[in-house]
């Protein structure tokens, strides 16, 4: 009975991939590729900003990304639903693709589901390419179209999810995804008359710290803790200065048990994506990632073994001279206008193990 489940899920996925993907626009770069943008500069600027005063008519219209959240949220239930990575890997991008995979392969091809709510759309006005817009929706646990119950049973969060269009030719696809904390809302975007956002440069210096700087400030405060030199310029939290106490704890441990620790952060390729809010800040989505290393100090030193939920990318258990686990992250952060005097704030977080390497 499972089998000819997958078999109908297949067929139905091969007939409605191919209608989503020609509405969404075809063409464009490989899935997972960072745009040409990004790959030559510290991190992607995606389009211009600009006003209702200085461009008649938004290039992205509302109703257009309606559908494009709509569309490409009910192709990735379906995907998800027969085991489709390859075509799964169609409809995403940048961090994303990296995620998307490892959702399928730790979980044996059957990854997690999800049931949405309806999208607040934030899209900007964009004189040029590359297209994007942002959509905050609930999320909820179990395929789409379940009931929704009580909230606290169905694990329900709000997630963050940028949606890209390389080019005029390429189509749509989901460059970014993120979970505000429990509790947590995003900041007030600012819209103009017709209700349209105003995105970005990601070199804007208007706020406290600039889009392209947050990754390399983050990951900073992330190793050094509320000693680094950048820690007043972000708030103290769970995934900031809560990481360096967690590498401190795990060197100790490490030495206990012969073996050389370390953890770093990092900045990628990925486009940087910001939105003004009404108090002249930004909301800021960016993604980075964490190397994780593990040494035998000695050639005599025990096989080093893989964590439980990193065996997925790997081919045996255990390494035995060192071990490195690489983790995709995605942030969104509140962060401030410049002169406001006080930190970015970080308020979503999503990420998982993305690749295990070794010796």
């Amino acid at each position: 009975m499972r089998a000819n489940g997958r078999r109908r899920v297949l067929v139905a996925t091969l007939m409605l991939l191919p209608v989503v993907l020609a509405a969404c626009s075809t063409g464009g770069g490989k899935a997972g590729e960072p745009s040409p943008v990004a790959a030559t500069t510290p991190a992607a600027t995606p389009g211009g900003a600009t006003t209702a005063s200085t461009v008649a008519a938004p290039m992205v219209k509302q109703d257009e990304a309606r559908r494009v959240v709509t569309r490409l949220l009910a192709t990735d239930d379906v995907l998800r639903a027969g085991g489709e990575l390859r075509m799964a890997l169609e409809i995403v991008r940048d961090g994303q693709a990296a995620l998307t995979t490892a959702a399928y392969r730790a979980n044996d091809m059957e990854p997690p589901r999800y049931g949405w709510g309806d999208p607040v759309l934030y899209v900007p006005r964009l004189d040029r390419a590359p297209y994007w817009f942002t959509a905050v929706v609930e999320r909820r646990d179990g395929p789409a179209g379940r009931e929704r119950g009580d909230r606290r049973a169905d694990g329900s969060r709000s997630a963050v999810l940028t949606f890209m269009r390389e080019n005029d030719e390429s189509r749509w696809q989901l460059s970014f995804a993120t979970l505000l904390y429990p509790g947590a809302e995003p900041p007030e975007i600012a819209l103009d008359a017709e209700g349209y956002a105003t995105a970005l440069s990601t070199r804007d210096e208007s706020l406290e710290i600039s889009p392209q700087l947050m990754a390399p400030l983050h990951a900073t405060v992330a190793e050094e803790g509320s000693q680094g030199f950048s820690a007043a310029l972000i708030a103290p939290g769970e995934h900031t200065t809560g990481y360096s106490a967690e590498i401190a704890e795990r060197k100790q441990q490490a030495r206990h048990d012969g073996l050389n620790f370390d953890s770093i952060f990092g900045a990628t390729k990925s486009p940087v994506f910001g939105l003004r809010t009404r108090d002249g800040g930004g909301f800021v989505q960016y993604a980075m990632t964490r190397t994780t290393t593990l040494s035998a100090k000695l050639p005599s030193a025990p096989w080093i073994a893989i964590p439980q939920d990193a065996r997925w990318a790997a081919e045996q258990p255990a390494m035995a001279k060192e071990m490195r686990i690489i983790e995709t992250h995605q942030y969104a952060a509140d962060v401030p206008a410049k002169g406001a005097r006080k930190p970015a704030e970080v308020i979503a977080f999503d990420g998982a193990i993305t690749r295990v390497s070794g010796r």
